[in-house]
């Protein structure tokens, strides 16, 4: 992924790598980052995915979104003590993605590695994600099968969304929400000014 830090801000965007763990641990180090902004991330090494998440579960880290979020950078931002998502323009293209995880190379569904990945969101939204939606997002026949949700009337086809790989149409899930599900964990927007507070000894810099 890239990294970018604005201040006490981290922002992330682009595919996780298996080495952004160490590289997301080293801007840590170099002072303190109160918030992880992702935007446009298709996911990628879900190994990778875990670790950051610890890292931004064991420094208390807010997490905000931006555009795309899918897959290991879903789990990178459900390790956010506070979730949000930005307010602008781009809140109705904003939407985060779960699905259960696959092997990168064959694409094959890892089965085995569903259990933990289950438990593991269970337990980021206290118990709030409900067992049946879960269980469509993690037991999926292949890996592009993905649950997406956008902020609550931001899409016109619904909410929540369960979109097989290879069809144009995606079936919404009725009855729920992102926030009433505990992805985030509150519907106020973060606005984007609120990022760089004008006094800060902190330059950007990547």
């Amino acid at each position: 992924m890239s990294m970018v830090r604005s201040y006490e801000t981290l922002i992330l965007f682009g595919g996780v790598e298996p080495d952004d763990a160490e590289r997301f641990r080293k801007h840590l180090e170099k002072g303190v980052v109160r918030q992880v902004v992702l935007s446009e991330s298709p996911g990628g090494d879900l190994r990778a995915g875990y670790a950051i998440a610890e890292l931004i579960a064991a420094n208390k880290i807010n997490t905000a979104v931006q555009g795309n979020c899918f897959s290991s950078c879903a789990i990178i931002f459900m390790a956010g003590v506070k979730r949000q998502m930005l307010a602008g323009k781009a809140l109705s293209r904003t939407r985060l993605g779960f699905h259960g995880p696959h092997k990168k190379q064959t694409h094959e569904v890892a089965v085995a590695a569903i259990p933990h990945l289950r438990e593991w969101l269970l337990a980021a939204t206290q118990g709030k994600f409900p067992e049946e939606i879960l269980n469509r997002a993690m037991y999926i026949d292949r890996a592009g099968d993905m649950m997406l949700f956008y902020y609550p009337g931001q899409s016109r086809f619904g909410d929540i969304r369960f979109c097989t790989e290879g069809s144009i149409r995606c079936e919404g899930v009725e009855g729920y929400d992102i926030v009433s599900v505990g992805i985030l964990t509150t519907a106020e927007l973060l606005d984007s000014d609120s990022l760089a507070p004008a006094a800060s000894g902190n330059k950007a810099s990547q």
